[in-house]
């Protein structure tokens, strides 16, 4: 006797639950990428947070390791070659906060 033909109600229904399934692995997926960024961003917080932090502590002469201090001098230099680039904008009359990539200019 041959094998009997498959019912569609059968196939319908094996459709659907591989369609849940791969909705469940789609959405687990979704979950697992968005935790993953989340915990990368604050491990960039913390390392700016760190940063600050070891930055006080140089300033204060409480660390001298010298590649931070080389570190806090390199940030120093390019806070002072921004003041000059802001102060440089404001002679001009411009904003130097305005961000035009965000739409709009800040008060301050």
């Amino acid at each position: 006797m041959a094998d009997k033909p498959p019912d569609l109600a059968d196939f319908v229904g094996k459709f659907f639950s591989r369609a849940q399934g791969e909705a469940t692995r789609a959405a687990r997926y979704g979950r697992d990428l968005l935790s993953l960024r989340q915990l990368r961003s604050d491990r960039d917080v913390m390392f700016v947070k760190l940063g600050k932090e070891v930055r006080q502590l140089v300033d204060a002469g409480e660390v001298a390791h010298p590649g931070l201090v080389r570190g806090v001098a390199r940030i120093a230099e390019f806070e002072e070659k921004i003041r000059q680039g802001e102060d440089a904008l404001r002679r001009e009359g411009l904003d130097p906060d305005n961000n035009p990539s965000d739409g709009g200019s800040h008060s301050g």
